[in-house]
């Protein structure tokens, strides 16, 4: 990852623009307004310009409500002058601020006042323990510290007495480890066969948006998400579409990532916008028996070796990357054992914590690669990314690949890792899920470590596919940054017509995601 981010300090964890990057995009915001008045045959620049520039300056100095309202007033101006270039650029600028103040919203009074409904128990020093802890996600803006919207639901990943006294939470994941040791127990009979016991599901996506809630002109472009077919899913078809007449590609179902892409011309929308689609797929539980001996050697020149063995978007492999890599596997060579250490190390070492993941890249200039190896935290997504960028660092083909998860029977985000070996194909590594066995206070080592040894090349069916990496570009490509680039779970928008209006909100709030489980056929 590029070490322009700006790393906060003992206050806590903080991710940033940094001064150098913020420089930058008032530059390039002050040389569209001149070139503008150039083209127009005059240095002075126009009312859209005069607020775009205002604008630009306010977000320098962190004032991002002042610079949101610049943003907002310049947009119109500048389409009325013309300058459609300089009205997307505050548009994209003015939708980032949103997110920002939208992931981190709370001071840190706040963040106390909401320890304490959460935990009416807790003493004065533990809610200042938690709330001054250097693992905060946090952001500076208007002048004072703001923390993430999900501190609170880290906490218990932190403080693992909080996750011991959930008895609910307890009650829900000794179910899960009970159930995923049952599979495990029921695959020990399961041969040599990689691919087993299939489960079978539908799933329909419904959007419903009031058409006051959009706007009247201009184009609104969807993405879907929909299952792709690579090894352990098969089976996808997309079974109806309305209105079919929208869907401007084909589902793309055997590419690198599943979409379903829709153009809606507002202009000739006269009533509340309504899209379904419905698809269905088969996902096989997981099992690989690998024997060390008969993995094959890497074809260095294959176009699959040089994909994932290359740093790509959030999977940045730093010199600090690769050096935490070759230590912890030590004088390993072999792939295999290489990637058990690894695993390992994320299971023992890193802390789940729900990500700020709208701040990443591209939308800044943090990879959560390194984000996650800095800190020692992350979610599913960001550890699956750390354990990637640390297999390519050894030269071990990886990639962080995912969609959703139905261990509820709904529609979850989930992202998980595979590694590539000769002679067995893709191999699945969870390292979040693993960690599910250290919250139940009450497991015996024995189940924790089958547990844990399972998620190492051993996977559930309960799980969809919908990109086989992270960071894959949309099909067709965006013309800007959709609300999450990096994993699509769930509609990505983009509107034709820049408007300071975050319609991926919108259309989020108005959107369903059914799950139903079949019966195999």
């Amino acid at each position: 990852m590029s070490k322009m981010a700006c790393w906060h300090n003992s206050s806590g964890l903080g991710i940033s623009l940094s001064a150098s990057l913020k420089r930058l995009l008032v530059l390039l915001l002050v040389i569209l307004v001149l070139s503008s008045g150039l083209v127009a045959g005059a240095l002075a620049a126009s009312a859209g310009e005069n607020l775009a520039q205002e604008a630009a300056v306010l977000e320098e100095q962190g004032q991002y409500s002042q610079a949101v309202e610049r943003y907002a007033q310049a947009i119109p101006l500048l389409l009325d002058e013309g300058n459609t270039k300089l009205a997307e650029a505050c548009d994209e600028s003015s939708e980032k601020l949103f997110i920002i103040m939208g992931t981190f919203p709370y001071t840190l009074e706040e963040i106390k006042g909401l320890i304490r409904q959460t935990y009416p128990d807790a003493t004065q020093e533990q809610i200042a323990l938690w709330s001054s802890a250097e693992t905060l996600h946090q952001w500076e803006y208007e002048g004072e510290t703001h923390y993430f919207s999900d501190t609170i639901p880290n906490l218990p990943h932190r403080y693992m007495d909080l996750m011991y006294e959930d008895t609910a939470q307890q009650k829900s994941y000794r179910e899960q480890v009970a159930k995923v040791l049952s599979i495990a127990e029921a695959q020990k009979g399961s041969g040599g066969s990689q691919y087993i016991r299939p489960a079978k599901y539908r799933g329909i996506h419904t959007l419903s948006v009031p058409r006051n809630e959009l706007p009247q002109t201009g184009v609104l472009r969807l993405w879907l998400p929909i299952p792709i077919n690579t090894g352990a899913q098969t089976g996808v078809v997309i079974e109806s579409v309305t209105p079919a007449a929208w869907m401007k590609l084909p589902p793309s179902v055997d590419q690198e990532i599943g979409l379903a892409y829709f153009e809606v011309p507002l202009a000739e929308l006269t009533d509340d916008l309504f899209i379904e689609l419905s698809f269905v797929f088969t996902h096989h539980e997981q099992h690989f028996t690998v024997d060390p001996d008969r993995i094959g050697e890497y074809d260095k020149e294959s176009a699959l070796y040089k994909q994932y063995t290359a740093a790509n978007g959030n999977t940045e492999i730093t010199d600090e990357i690769v050096q935490m890599a070759q230590k912890i596997v030590g004088d390993e060579r072999n792939p295999y054992f290489a990637a058990r250490k690894l695993y390992d190390y994320i299971v023992e070492n890193v802390i789940y914590s729900f990500m700020p993941h709208m701040v990443f890249r591209p939308r800044t200039d943090v990879a959560e690669s390194d984000y996650v190896h800095r800190f020692q935290q992350g979610d599913c997504g960001a550890q699956s990314m750390y354990f990637t960028a640390m297999c390519r660092a050894l030269g071990i083909p990886a990639r962080t690949t995912g969609g959703w998860q139905l261990f509820t029977g709904e529609f979850r985000g989930h992202f998980w890792a595979e590694f590539y070996l000769p002679n067995y194909g893709w191999i699945p590594v969870d390292t979040s899920f693993g960690q599910l066995a250290t919250y139940v206070k009450d497991i015996s080592a024995q189940d924790r470590a089958a547990f844990i040894d399972f998620c190492f090349a051993n996977q559930d069916s309960m799980r969809c596919v919908v990109q086989k990496d992270t960071d894959v570009p949309l099909i067709p490509p965006a013309n800007g940054t959709v609300l999450l680039p990096m994993a699509i779970q769930m509609p990505a928008v983009e509107y034709s017509i820049p408007s300071a209006q975050l319609l991926s909100i919108v259309i989020e709030e108005n959107w369903t995601f059914a799950c139903e489980k079949l019966d195999n056929e």
